[in-house]
């Protein structure tokens, strides 16, 4: 077994083939799964994966009364978890550039998403507005600098991977899969009552949805 995939697995990463290219082709192979696996049953945990060729990651081997009220506790905190990055991955997904359908592998280039805002009124409005969930934004800032903190705190969140810095290209991770998961979850079960979503994400989080309900990145 690799040392370093353990590490990412114990550590709650989603291991694709975007984000960690070398641990995700070590995993890729069945007798190193089933390796896994056997080393993670002692901690009553095992080896999962969103869908056929998503990312893996480190999940509960049993599903206990304390593992579903964990779960339930961090669906609620949903606003917090959750909400930002639907509202930053949705912000890019209503620019336009280049018809964005937020899948993993997509490649989001810094300059097209600035020129798509300093063309649209709009979009710069709906940019200001997000302030406050992306880090070190603010209002002095050029929208090209809050641009690229929006970015980095997908980046940061585990959702993009800067992969040309002079261009400033960025490419979408797999865990943007659990992320639609999580989504479609909440959107089938009615988990979030309707008062716990301000009106922004209440527009914003069906179109995600959608999205997540047109690929196969169920989680197994």
């Amino acid at each position: 077994m690799n040392a370093a995939v353990l590490k990412l697995l114990l550590a709650g990463e989603y291991i694709c083939s975007i984000r960690y290219r070398d641990e995700y082709a070590i995993l890729d192979d069945d007798e190193e799964q089933e390796a896994v696996t056997n080393w993670l049953s002692p901690l009553n945990m095992r080896l999962a994966r969103l869908g056929d060729s998503g990312a893996f990651f480190m999940a509960p081997s049993y599903i206990g009364q304390k593992d579903i009220s964990q779960v339930k506790n961090e669906l609620l905190k949903f606003r917090d978890e959750y909400g930002p990055a639907v509202l930053l991955l949705d912000f890019i997904r209503q620019t336009d550039v280049g018809r964005f359908t937020m899948s993993p592998g997509e490649h989001i280039a810094l300059y097209e998403l600035e020129g798509a805002v300093s063309h649209s009124t709009m979009l710069e409005t709906q940019l200001k507005g997000l302030l406050s969930v992306i880090s070190n934004a603010a209002q002095r800032n050029s929208n090209h600098e809050n641009l690229r903190r929006l970015l980095e705190q997908l980046v940061k969140d585990g959702y993009a991977v800067l992969v040309n810095k002079d261009s400033g290209t960025y490419q979408i991770t797999g865990k943007i899969e659990q992320l639609y998961a999580v989504l479609q979850f909440l959107d089938e079960n009615k988990v979030i009552p309707d008062a716990e979503v301000d009106d922004r994400e209440a527009d914003d989080a069906p179109d995600l949805v959608d999205a997540a309900q047109s690929d196969d990145g169920a989680a197994s």
